[in-house]
């Protein structure tokens, strides 16, 4: 019998992260660094908020208060309402309410203390290998 995955399966565990004070700048190279589109907005150990490309694309365009994106912080930009998803949740759970919710990542807790992240493209990885493993036959050397 399959099982139903749990959200640890295709999260990324230990995802880089940011500190409020982080400014923006630096949390721009910390994405690039790391390949990402999201970072953790972190207060030592708590999680504040979630800073996506997005959000510093918005400080960088025109007619925003700001000259230059380092004078603005992590906490300035980042969105504050993001979902916290248990470590044990299935699958399914967690998609359904993304869709839902209208969002393109939650965040991953074990108790209060973050575990990992989990976005869209995560979920897109996971559906591909899902995809090849049930239809691509295993002994065709041109599937690759």
């Amino acid at each position: 019998m399959r099982h139903m995955p749990t959200i640890t399966e295709l999260m990324t565990a230990f995802p880089a992260h940011v500190e409020e004070s982080t400014s923006l700048a630096e949390a721009a190279r910390v994405m690039e660094v790391h390949h990402c589109h999201h970072v953790p907005v972190m207060n030592h150990h708590e999680v504040t908020g979630l800073l996506t490309w997005a959000d510093i694309e918005l400080a960088r365009s025109p007619g925003h208060p700001a000259s230059d994106i380092s004078e603005l912080t992590a906490l300035d930009m980042c969105r504050r309402e993001i979902p916290a998803i248990d470590l044990h949740t299935r699958l399914d759970v967690v998609l359904d309410r993304m869709v839902q919710d209208d969002f393109d990542a939650v965040l991953i807790m074990k108790g209060d203390r973050l575990a990992g992240i989990f976005t869209l493209e995560d979920a897109a990885k996971g559906f591909s290998a899902w995809l090849k493993k049930t239809y691509l036959p295993t002994d065709d050397p041109g599937c690759a």
